[in-house]
């Protein structure tokens, strides 16, 4: 039996469109399925749009009071009743054989501990001309873009963990190390970064195995304003504050590191190369984010 997790916070429209694809699933055995919306303090109509898919899902709505997805993500630990806790975003698309490929690979691999799905931006309309080929990792983690290719294979050794979008963890995992770290994520509509990603390299420091699912597709939804300067910029603060807060080595941040990737980044624009200038102006906020958590300011 696998345990479906949704968090969500006023997304109601996305969370519909969410669910619709969620119950258009084909091959999934849904008897062996338990989904819990994780309703963190939402003042939309979430709770009328779950109600609306009882007849069609086997779904459980939980209220999460302490604002934040680290929060959220651990009553649904707390709550959850199956072997396996499937995590995935209220604002995804879901191939139609995400849910049976999943279920495919947990009996396929019952030694491992997570697993890891294959994420496409959804662009809707049309992908933006400034996305080109080239793999970058900031601006890919803002996409929620985590492709590795269609095949379903043991994660190997250096590769990055698997994204919060679609993503599995064992109960024996949760009982081995714990649960989500309150201090890093998302807090209601802040931006935040990395209880997802710090506890998947706490597994892999202790030993944990994982399977990166490449036949099961979803697509996340593209947002340009979060693509704006200060969006990126923000973000990068963001990214900065949750990697001292996990390293064990902080990084050492300064304004004229910042300055220098602006420029860098108004080079890469005047070159055409949209991609690369989002990028620096992430790397600019990480190292004012890096400074702000070591001085203990706030972004």
């Amino acid at each position: 039996m696998i345990s479906v997790c949704i968090c969500t916070y006023n997304r109601s429209e996305s969370l519909q469109r969410t669910l619709d694809s969620l119950a258009k699933q084909v091959n999934a055995d849904f008897g062996a399925i338990e989904l819990l919306i994780i309703d963190n303090n939402c003042t939309d109509d979430t709770h009328r749009v779950v109600e609306a898919f009882r007849t069609i899902l086997p779904v459980q709505r939980v209220t999460e009071s302490r604002q934040g997805l680290a929060h959220a993500r651990n009553r649904a630990v707390n709550e959850y009743q199956s072997d396996v806790l499937l995590f995935t975003d209220d604002d995804v698309r879901f191939d139609s054989h995400w849910l049976a490929t999943y279920q495919d690979a947990v009996r396929r691999f019952p030694q491992a501990d997570y697993f890891g799905g294959r994420i496409l931006p959804d662009w809707r309309h049309t992908k933006p001309r400034w996305i080109g080929n080239e793999p970058l990792a900031l601006i890919d983690g803002l996409l929620v873009w985590f492709d590795h290719g269609a095949e379903t294979r043991p994660f190997g050794p250096t590769e990055p963990p698997p994204f919060g979008a679609s993503f599995a963890v064992r109960r024996s995992l949760f009982e081995k190390i714990g649960s989500f770290r309150s201090d890093l994520g998302t807090g209601g509509m802040g931006l935040g970064r990395g209880e997802e990603t710090e506890f998947l390299l706490r597994a892999k420091d202790a030993g944990g195995q994982g399977i990166y699912v490449g036949e099961a597709l979803c697509f996340h939804a593209y947002d340009p304003k979060r693509l704006t300067p200060a969006a990126l910029y923000r973000y990068g603060i963001a990214c900065g504050r949750s990697h001292n807060a996990m390293a064990d080595r902080p990084h050492h941040g300064n304004s004229g590191t910042a300055a220098w990737f602006v420029v860098r980044g108004m080079v890469q624009m005047l070159k055409g190369r949209g991609d690369r200038f989002r990028q620096c102006i992430v790397n600019a906020g990480i190292e004012m984010g890096t400074r702000k958590s070591l001085v203990g300011g706030s972004s």
